[in-house]
């Protein structure tokens, strides 16, 4: 199973289930929006992964972008909910006594929790995610992939994930070049209109596409 595929054109959900392998009768399976996920569905995930080894996943995760996290905790009354900003959880930094709402934060943190909780809780399954670039500094985009696709290998998750981002994908080409991948671990999907098959490039093919300008979006 390729834990990563990136697809150039939507959500291509019609191509993207074509390609799952189906190990399992009843697979996990969990979808990230571009506008990420709702505080009512990442507190039902993240209750799924408290007090488990997960749940240290996560918190690594949200570490790659902010090293000062040491604990999230979710808030369980409603009524400190907010459907216009991103509430619901409150995290502990290192260098803080107070707890603070990770609505203040910023949106990168939020979009990062997101997918850490989506890929814990898709264990052994799936990860569908529309533009993963969303809300995210090109700057912060290696640390993303670096998440998704060590998490998604430690957890056997097959991600399949959308952009239109070309920093996004280039971005990519730097952990292809510096980690150990093993072959069609990550792979782009182009998916050109009228045509049946999406043109795939490799590994290889993609840090090559990076250094050289190519465009395979």
């Amino acid at each position: 199973m390729s834990p990563l595929s990136i697809i150039n054109n939507g959500l291509a959900l019609d191509y993207a289930l074509t390609r799952m392998d189906t190990g399992s009768t009843h697979p996990r399976i969990q979808f990230v929006t571009s506008s990420s996920l709702t505080t009512e569905k990442m507190i039902e995930l993240f209750e799924q992964v408290v007090l488990t080894p997960e749940e240290t996943l996560v918190e690594e995760a949200l570490q790659t972008i902010e090293p000062r996290i040491e604990r999230i905790a979710p808030v369980g009354y409603k009524r400190f909910w907010s459907s216009e900003s991103r509430t619901g959880f409150l995290v502990r930094l290192s260098d803080s006594n107070q707890r603070v709402p990770i609505g203040s934060m910023g949106d990168v943190i939020w979009r990062i929790l997101g997918l850490a909780l989506a890929i814990v809780c898709a264990r052994d399954g799936f990860l569908f995610v529309d533009e993963i670039d969303t809300g995210l500094h090109f700057t912060g985009m290696s640390d993303m992939w670096k998440l998704v696709w060590k998490t998604a290998k430690k957890l056997n998750v097959q991600v399949f994930a959308t952009t239109h981002n070309s920093d996004c994908w280039t971005s990519l080409a730097t952990i292809v070049s510096e980690s150990e991948v093993a072959e069609n671990e990550i792979t782009i999907q182009r998916i050109e209109k009228g045509k049946q098959k999406a043109v795939a490039f490799t590994e290889r093919e993609i840090v090559i596409a990076a250094e050289r300008d190519i465009e395979v979006r």
